[in-house]
C-alpha cells in the first residue's frame, strides 16, 4: 500500500463505547478524511483483529471503525441475544451514531458473514465489501471440519493464566499458528483481561455457544444431538436459515480474498474453493484472488498481494 501519511497531519486513534439497543458496544476509531470503512472481526475475535488492517487503510486516508462485537472483548456480554439479527442491528446502531453513509464493510470469516446478511438487508446503503476468507456457504460436512478447528481456539476460553507469557507461549504452539509475528503477538497480548488470581481471554464460552446455537450448532458435536431433540424446529429452522443467502440481491461491488492453505487437518480450509467460486458468479459485481496462506496468515501476515488487491480494489470505488 502507499506511504504512511506524516503523523503530524494524522488525528489520533480514540475508543469509546456506544449504545445499541441496551447494549454497550466497544469501538475503535481511526479519523480520515476519505470513505469509512467498518471492520467485522472474526468469531472469537475482537476490534484489534483487524488493527494491523485497519491502520494501513487509515494511511491511505480512510477513516476506519473497528468495533467489538457483542459478547467481545470491552463490548458488553449478555447471556442470550446473539445471532445474526442481533448482530445487524448493532451494526446498524454504529452506522447511525457515527453518521456514515454508503460505508464499505471489510470483513474476516465470521465478520464476512455479517456483512453479506447486511448488504441484503440493506442493498442501497453499503458502498462495497471486502470479505477475507469467509462467507460462502457450506455443506453439513464442511461445517462438521471447520468445527474441529475452531475447537482448537475454544481451548483458551474460560482458562485463568497465571501470567501473559503463558498465555502466549500456548498460542505460539499452536498449530493454527503457521508464523509468528509482532502483530500476532499484540494481538493475543490484548485480547487478554486481567482478573483476580492472572488473565483470562476475552470471550466466556457461554458467548460462543450462544452464537453456534443460533447457526444450528455447538461448541459440541454432541450437543448440537441433544438440541436438536429438544428443539428439533428450531435447530432444523436455524440451520436451513443458515444454508441459503441470495447473493444475487447484492448490488454492491466486492472483493473476496480466500487463503489457500489449509490450517490443521486436510480439506479444511474455511471458505472452500467451491465456495469462493460460486460467490464469485452469484454475486453481480463480485472480483476474487487467491492468497497463499492459512486462515490466520490472511489476517495477520504481510502480504504484499493481499495488500495490493485491496488497495487496487478501493481505486475502482
Amino acid at each position: 500500500m502507499n506511504q504512511p501519511t506524516p503523523k503530524s497531519k494524522q488525528k489520533k486513534y480514540r475508543e469509546e463505547w456506544i449504545n445499541s439497543n441496551g447494549t454497550k458496544i466497544h469501538t475503535g476509531i481511526w479519523p480520515g478524511k476519505k470513505q469509512t470503512i467498518v471492520c467485522l472481526h472474526g468469531l472469537s475475535g475482537n476490534l484489534y483483529s483487524m488493527k494491523s488492517l485497519a491502520e494501513r487503510l487509515n494511511r491511505l486516508g480512510h477513516r476506519v471503525i473497528s468495533y467489538d462485537l457483542r459478547g467481545r472483548g470491552k463490548s458488553d456480554k449478555p447471556e442470550s441475544n446473539y445471532g445474526f439479527r442481533n448482530h445487524l442491528d448493532d451494526l446498524k446502531s454504529i452506522l447511525t451514531h457515527y453518521k456514515v453513509k454508503n460505508p464499505i464493510l471489510f470483513g474476516h470469516s465470521f465478520g464476512c458473514m455479517i456483512a453479506l446478511r447486511y448488504a441484503i438487508l440493506y442493498p442501497n446503503e453499503i458502498k462495497a465489501m471486502i470479505l477475507m476468507d469467509g462467507g460462502g456457504l457450506l455443506s453439513l460436512r464442511k461445517r462438521i471440519q471447520i468445527l474441529k478447528v475452531l475447537q482448537q481456539s475454544f481451548e483458551r476460553l474460560d482458562v485463568v493464566y497465571s501470567s501473559i507469557e503463558e498465555y502466549l507461549n500456548l498460542v505460539k504452539n499452536s498449530p493454527l499458528i503457521s508464523q509468528w509475528s509482532k502483530e500476532i503477538e499484540e494481538y493475543f497480548r490484548l485480547e487478554l483481561e486481567k482478573i483476580p488470581g492472572g488473565y483470562i481471554c476475552h470471550m466466556p464460552k457461554y458467548v460462543m455457544e450462544e452464537e453456534l446455537k443460533e447457526m444450528g450448532g455447538s461448541m459440541n458435536l454432541f450437543y448440537v444431538f441433544k438440541y436438536l431433540i429438544k428443539s428439533p424446529k428450531h435447530v432444523i429452522s436455524k440451520m436451513l436459515e443458515n444454508k441459503k443467502l441470495e447473493f444475487e440481491k447484492i448490488p454492491t461491488p466486492t472483493l473476496i480474498l480466500r487463503a489457500t492453505e489449509m490450517n490443521l487437518f486436510p480439506n479444511d480450509d474455511l471458505l472452500p474453493k467451491d465456495s469462493f467460486e460460486s460467490m464469485l458468479k452469484r454475486i453481480p459485481s463480485s472480483t476474487g484472488k487467491e492468497i497463499k496462506t492459512n486462515h490466520y496468515g490472511i489476517l495477520f501476515g504481510k502480504l504484499k498481494e493481499r495488500d495490493k488487491a485491496i488497495e487496487n480494489f478501493l481505486k475502482t470505488l
